[in-house]
């Protein structure tokens, strides 16, 4: 099986790898939207007593949470100031009017309830209660609320805080984390491979493999959101992950690859060689991994389940990377593989050496 796939990406190396490459893009633009429909919670069971009463106060008494909470303070006014009193009210109605806000809450609306004023008596409570309790759409009604209204407002100082809120700055947060994880790891990680390839045409695979790894990941992510909620946290597993496999599965593949050229056989027989060993390899590998991540569906917490859905995603995703797209590039490469050279020792296959003695 594995040496008639790698005959198959010899022979259609170009339309394998621009097919790929389209599809790659694709997913990764389409799946990084996947961020905003992401879940900041899920570390409960659902099963547990506590997670029970919450259904029966939201299911059978209909208490619900609200989505955005205001702190709306007077500064150096009473909250039953008439200035305040105005000031609030205005502001609790065009809340009210935003998309996705089915109602409102305050200690002016409530009648001046005390259990909704603060000790000092210049500070009250507006709670927004949305449409949909949907953590992704909760989010962002919370992001827009925040930045239309945290700050000033007439007489007033006003603080956004509750579920939409904290979910949108954490999804933010973890969105450009991200980001700067990625802008250090995959420069340094280069620059390591260039030293274990040897080469800096080399150096490229694992990042080709990692890559695509991560953005297809994304995608599937986003696929399994439409079914069931998925923890933010996940994201992080994919980077990591997505990055390490990519250098292990290459670092396997194009080695064999050198050691098979090595030997005298020609590019199309090298890749063949290639798959049917080194592509054994990695795929018998990566379904082991694939497995043992796989059960962590089984756990009750969402937070867990969406290390599992991740798990899957990003090691499919490698696996895939490996044994379709790089075997074409190697096809299509052939000793080039080896050009630009940096460490003239690592591109030289050896029966002995540190890492023989060593094992």
């Amino acid at each position: 099986m594995f040496e008639r796939l790698g005959s198959l990406m010899v022979k259609r190396s170009k339309l394998v790898l621009i097919t790929f490459v389209i599809a790659i893009l694709a997913a990764g633009g389409i799946g990084s939207t996947v961020i905003s429909k992401l879940d900041s919670g899920g570390y409960s069971n659902p099963k547990s007593d506590s997670a029970k009463v919450f259904d029966y106060f939201v299911n059978k008494l209909k208490i619900k949470d609200p989505g955005v909470i205001l702190v709306v303070d007077g500064k150096d006014r009473m909250a039953n100031d008439p200035v305040v009193v105005g000031d609030a009210q205005a502001l609790e109605s065009e809340v009210s009017k935003f998309n996705g806000v089915e109602k409102t809450l305050s200690y002016w609306s409530a009648g001046f309830a005390p259990t909704l004023l603060s000790k000092d008596g210049k500070a009250g409570y507006l709670f927004i209660y949305t449409k949909s309790s949907d953590f992704a759409k909760v989010g962002e009604i919370g992001k827009v609320i925040q930045k239309k209204f945290d700050g000033d407002y007439r007489s007033l100082r006003v603080y956004a805080s509750g579920a939409g809120v904290i979910t949108s700055a954490i999804n933010g947060k973890i969105s450009k984390d991200l980001a700067i994880a990625e802008a250090i790891s995959i420069p340094l990680s280069f620059l390591l491979l260039i030293f274990v390839f040897g080469a800096l045409v080399a150096s490229a695979m694992p990042l080709l493999v990692g890559v695509s790894a991560i953005l297809g990941s994304f995608f599937i992510l986003l696929l399994i959101t439409s079914f069931t909620n998925v923890s933010v946290f996940a994201l992080n597993l994919i980077t990591g992950m997505g990055l390490g496999l990519g250098i292990d599965y290459s670092l396997l593949m194009v080695n064999r690859f050198r050691e098979e050229r090595e030997k005298g056989l020609a590019v199309p027989e090298a890749v063949e060689k290639t798959m049917l060993s080194a592509g054994r390899t990695v795929f018998f590998s990566g379904i082991t991994v694939l497995i043992t991540l796989s059960s962590l569906i089984f756990f009750p917490q969402m937070f867990l389940k969406s290390f599992g859905y991740a798990g899957i995603g990003v090691v499919s995703m490698a696996i895939i990377g490996a044994l379709i797209p790089l075997p074409a590039i190697l096809a299509l490469l052939g000793k080039r593989i080896d050009k630009l050279v940096v460490h003239h020792a690592a591109i030289t296959p050896k029966e002995e050496g540190r890492w023989a003695k060593l094992a």
